[in-house]
């Protein structure tokens, strides 16, 4: 790998999407800092024909293997205004779309310098409308990191969402990745919504492939901030945006730059012609472990039981005061919780499983809100049995736990209707609050929570490590939606549901499909390790029939690492099957998948 500077050499700024003319000359090899000549550029070379080169303009061209893959500049400037409807138009505030913006940055750049640092490294320094911004470039083999600091001049107006890119990529073909995009006109609705860790943008990384090259991006030294990386389209035709085998990268952050502020952004980009996702995230993967840490809980892997013991409203009545669905359901009825044990816990125990969650163990509440924000408000009849079910199943090695909802709170919407709203996570009497419920449950012997709409939003986040620290390791709970900066500290829930072929315009195969999607959770156990992150699932709705023959879910879920949910009623006819299953998937203490336990 060697950095070199070309001659002083004329060669022509050009909009974005015109390709930069560039000369190669000079070694440099731990010279002091040097100004160059605008018309000069720093050129890495990296292995299998990887050039970057870096003029006044920024990282303006990358070639890979022979081709050119990305012409055009790298610029800072202000998404607020005009992507999220956020912010002074007075801070940069450019058009609609990628090419749009960085054309007209070019022309609002008022001086532009490049500078030699030395082996490996360059700065780039842009004077723009109440903006400064200096980048420093640091090469290492396939990689770049770029470090902007972004300051705002401006006497009054911050600069809302400070955003830098301005790189065309052209692809052999339409990319293949993890590639974040929505039209402006989404983004302004959802906000801050779009930027990682979110349910929208469940990654903070960010790759592209195109069967011979990758590209790889990662926000670096970031802390737990929002943060997106944006591969527009080139055109937004319909017949166009997909079709056209080209991306604008722009990475943006949620974090404003007061009026006479400065603040310091790092991304680290990786080409390469290795495009296989866990290369080109490698990057992203130490940001993660650095920034999220390992996780915070002992994983069981091991089958277990689905309870759903709340009926509706409609159920409620004088012999049945909560709504509970009949029969070994009703919890509130000492016979029918020694008839619940009787039927779950010889079951799972010969099954090999580790316990059970209930949904519904506060009834069913006139005021509706079917999962309760309160769910440690239990009904008296049924904390008068809760000792005798929580003894029943500690006794035979088993888990008990509970619906929750952690990032909610219950409030009066109407006369009759109550309504939910977040809590802060900012608010330590909010997390307080929280906790004191998990720790109600907690004493009560639960040991197994699923987090009903829950984990896959900023705030979330903050919650659950606020949760996890308290908690301790030996909790296990199980987040309705994710991200991966929950995993961490949560593991998941997700129901699969079945797609016959043809059900679907994409369904071109019967196919099981998790919610939460198999390639996620795959990123997930990579960032964090394979046996770490328990993900536990039920088969949820059949769009078409299931073919005779056809893979049986439960051997679906252990093949891929999941934790099959069993329904209490069904424990009896799959003790067997789950039995054997977990026999060749998982060691005997559930925290460890076997080697046959690997996906095919």
């Amino acid at each position: 790998m060697r950095s070199r500077l070309p001659p002083a050499t004329s060669h022509l700024l050009c909009r974005p999407r015109l390709l930069v003319a560039v000369a190669v000359g000079l070694a440099l090899s731990g010279s002091p800092r040097r100004a160059i000549s605008a018309e000069d550029a720093l050129v890495h070379e990296g292995p299998n024909g990887l050039k970057y080169t870096v003029t006044a303009d920024g990282l303006s061209h990358i070639d890979l293997a022979g081709r050119t893959l990305a012409t055009g500049g790298w610029y800072a400037w202000n998404a607020g205004p005009v992507w999220f409807g956020a912010g002074s138009r007075d801070v940069l505030a450019y058009g609609h779309y990628s090419r749009a913006v960085y054309a007209a940055l070019v022309k609002d750049i008022t001086s532009k310098t490049l500078e030699a640092l030395g082996e490996g490294r360059a700065r780039v320094r842009h004077e723009q409308p109440h903006v400064t911004a200096v980048y420093d470039y640091t090469f290492a083999g396939e990689d770049v990191t770029i470090a902007a600091r972004i300051e705002n001049r401006h006497p009054t107006a911050s600069l809302a969402m400070p955003a830098m890119g301005g790189l065309r990529f052209t692809f052999a073909r339409p990319p293949d990745g993890h590639m974040v995009v929505w039209h402006t006109s989404y983004l302004r609705h959802i906000g801050k919504a779009a930027f990682h860790p979110s349910h929208a943008n469940r990654i903070g990384g960010s790759y592209a492939v195109d069967g011979a090259a990758g590209v790889g991006a990662t926000p670096i030294e970031t802390g737990l901030a929002r943060t997106l990386l944006f591969w527009d389209y080139d055109h937004w035709a319909a017949d166009q945006r997909q079709a056209v085998p080209v991306r604008w990268l722009t990475y943006v952050r949620a974090q404003p730059i007061p009026a006479g502020g400065a603040m310091t952004f790092k991304v680290r980009l990786r080409v390469s012609t290795r495009t296989d996702w866990r290369h080109l995230l490698a990057p992203y993967k130490a940001h993660f472990l650095a920034t999220f840490g390992p996780v915070r809980y002992k994983a069981d892997h091991r089958a277990m039981v689905v309870a759903h013991v709340n009926r509706n409203v409609e159920a409620i009545g004088p012999d049945n005061p909560y709504g509970f669905h009949g029969g070994f359901r009703r919890l509130d009825l000492p016979d029918q919780v020694k008839a619940f044990c009787d039927r779950v816990v010889p079951g799972l125990q010969a099954a090999g499983g580790q316990g059970v969650i209930i949904w519904g163990q506060t009834g069913e509440e006139r005021r509706r809100e079917m999962y309760r924000t309160d769910f440690d408000v239990i009904p008296p009849e049924v904390e008068a049995n809760w000792p005798t079910l929580v003894k029943r199943f500690g006794d035979a090695g088993l888990a008990a736990g509970v619906c929750t909802r952690p990032g909610q709170v219950t409030y009066r919407l109407t006369w009759t209707r109550d309504g939910t709203m977040p809590i802060s996570a900012d608010e330590p009497a909010h997390l307080e609050m929280m906790w004191r419920r998990f720790d109600r449950m907690i004493r009560l012997g639960c040991t197994r929570f699923y987090l009903d709409s829950f984990g896959a939003h900023f705030g979330d986040v903050r919650i659950m490590q606020y949760l996890r620290e308290k908690m301790g390791p030996d909790i296990l709970t199980y987040a309705e939606h994710q991200c991966d900066a929950v995993l961490p500290y949560s593991g998941v829930y997700t129901e699969t549901d079945f797609w016959a072929a043809g059900s679907a315009d994409w369904a071109k195969e019967d196919q099981y499909r998790p919610r939460s999607g198999l390639r996620f959770l795959e990123v997930g156990r990579w960032l964090l390790g394979e046996d770490n992150v328990p993900v536990i699932s039920r088969l949820y709705d059949r769009h078409g029939k299931i073919p005779e023959g056809f893979e049986d879910v439960r051997a679906f879920f252990f093949r891929n690492r999941m934790t099959p949910m069993i329904a209490d009623y069904r424990i009896g006819e799959e003790t067997e099957a789950v039995r054997a299953l977990q026999a060749k998937y998982l060691s005997a203490d559930g925290r460890h998948w076997k080697p046959s336990g690997r996906k095919e």
